[in-house]
């Protein structure tokens, strides 16, 4: 599952570029794309943790705003491969 919810988490930042996205808002779209799946808030936060780890996203910190996530190159490339 944590495969389909990094695709998913791809494809919606891709969807939401050049603008950075809200952690929340992502999570929100994910739980939409993967509706069958049902994903828990650990699977979410597992699998942005993953595409983290591969270098595909970059998430920044604001004490207003919570977390945003966008694509680094890398994560563009593989986000246009899905």
């Amino acid at each position: 599952m944590k495969r389909k919810i990094a695709q998913a988490i791809l494809r919606t930042l891709l969807a939401a570029d050049p603008e950075p996205m809200p952690e929340a808002a992502i999570h929100g779209a994910v739980i939409q794309l993967c509706r069958a799946e049902k994903p828990t808030c650990a699977d979410f936060e597992a699998a942005l943790q993953y595409c983290e780890t591969e270098g595909w996203v970059c998430g920044v910190s604001d004490p207003l705003t919570g977390r945003s996530w966008s694509l680094t190159e890398s994560g563009h490339h593989k986000a246009r491969q899905l």
